[in-house]
């Protein structure tokens, strides 16, 4: 292991967080994780003496209920360890996105807790940055039910804590589903700025994010929703974040900087209709770091993904830029867990929109941004 005092990044992972299945034909696969960590392997990312490696812990019960309801939890127990709950329905498990599994309660408290160890890192200031690249999916999930993947919001757990203790938090998630549980949990305040850049609601789950969903009472302005139309591209999706993101974040004056770096946004996601390359998300992963490196705390969780290779070339890309590691242009060749896999980079990407698509993408984003500065910008003096 890294010393701290020589490590400008950290990394919480096991493989014990890619173990557990959700169901057989699942689109959601934590064996990603283990794709990912064997590639930044492979590619030499683990070896830099700038990364320290940390090991997750479980969430305790009472992390938990920093944002979710006690009979939640303890239902998500009963089931996790094989028993039954009648209303579990009420809870959004069931059939589909949230199955019932024995060991969820655990799995689940492991990602939490992993998130919370980058949580601390970053707060007892041993390196600047950490990344659980485990965290981040479970943004769907609200106080009392599970959502869209999602049981134990780690997101929301972590930074209820840090807001608790006095912090200003600062939350950009890049996700290509709007992230309403962070947003839910954070709707009411003004210690924290949510800002979602995703597909827009009335094309993908979960049906929300739009740009009127301002937050109320305390919160109102803070709540920032970036919607986008399918088929936006790296040049105009980077466009799209830099006319909002930083100045908002700047604004806002953060203690910490917390990203959520889902690349279900990448061209290739079986789930989604977003065409970024792992390119276009390195860039606004830079971005987003020079953002946190102005408050001296960057907080990073994975997020969607589901197309395995996109999944393990950008995460290893975004491990990379978070410890200055140059990575070959080429995927090592003895790298064979994903098929099919040459260079980190997209090349080719996907093809140029048509004229007349390509507009209508265009003039939906444009659109967004003025109707975002309209929205919120005043709060901040913008």
């Amino acid at each position: 292991m890294t010393e701290p005092s020589r490590a400008s990044a950290a990394l919480v992972y096991s493989d014990e967080l890619s173990r557990h299945v959700l169901s057989p034909n699942h689109p959601m696969r934590p064996v990603r994780l283990r794709y990912m960590h064997e590639l930044m392997r492979a590619s030499g990312v683990l070896d830099s003496p700038s990364l320290l490696q940390v090991e997750p812990r479980p969430a305790s019960r009472e992390e938990i209920l920093r944002y979710h309801d006690a009979d939640y939890v303890d239902a998500v127990r009963v089931i996790g360890a094989g028993g039954i709950v009648p209303n579990m329905y009420e809870f959004g498990i069931g059939p589909g996105d949230n199955p019932p599994r024995k060991g969820i309660y655990d799995s689940t408290a492991l990602t939490a807790g992993g998130t919370l160890v980058a949580t601390e890192l970053v707060q007892s200031g041993a390196v600047p940055v950490a990344f659980a690249p485990a965290g981040g999916v479970h943004h769907h999930a609200m106080s009392n039910r599970a959502s869209g993947f999602g049981v134990f919001n780690d997101a929301a757990i972590a930074i209820r804590g840090l807001a608790d203790s006095g912090l200003r938090v600062a939350y950009v998630d890049i996700d290509c589903h709007h992230g309403d549980g962070v947003q839910a949990a954070f709707y009411g305040t003004d210690r924290v700025l949510t800002i979602s850049l995703h597909e827009g609601g009335q094309w993908l789950f979960p049906g929300s994010g739009f740009v009127e969903e301002t937050g109320e009472g305390a919160g109102e302005g803070y709540s920032v929703n970036v919607p986008l139309a399918p088929y936006t591209q790296d040049e105009l999706w980077l466009r799209t974040f830099d006319q909002l993101v930083p100045p908002l974040v700047r604004s806002f004056k953060p203690d910490v900087l917390f990203v959520q770096l889902g690349i279900d946004t990448h061209f290739k996601d079986p789930l989604t209709h977003l065409q970024l390359t792992t390119q276009g998300f390195t860039a606004a992963v830079t971005r987003l770091l020079a953002l946190g490196a102005e408050c001296g705390r960057t907080v990073a969780v994975g997020g969607g993904g589901y197309d395995m290779g996109a999944v393990a070339r950008a995460w290893t890309m975004a491990m990379a830029e978070m410890t200055g590691f140059a990575l070959p242009e080429q995927v090592p060749p003895d790298y064979d867990l994903v098929q099919g896999l040459t260079t980190f980079a997209d090349v080719p990407g996907p093809p140029p929109l048509p004229d007349d698509t390509a507009g209508e993408v265009e003039q939906y984003a444009d659109q967004t941004v003025a109707a975002v500065k309209k929205a919120v910008f005043g709060r901040f003096g913008l």
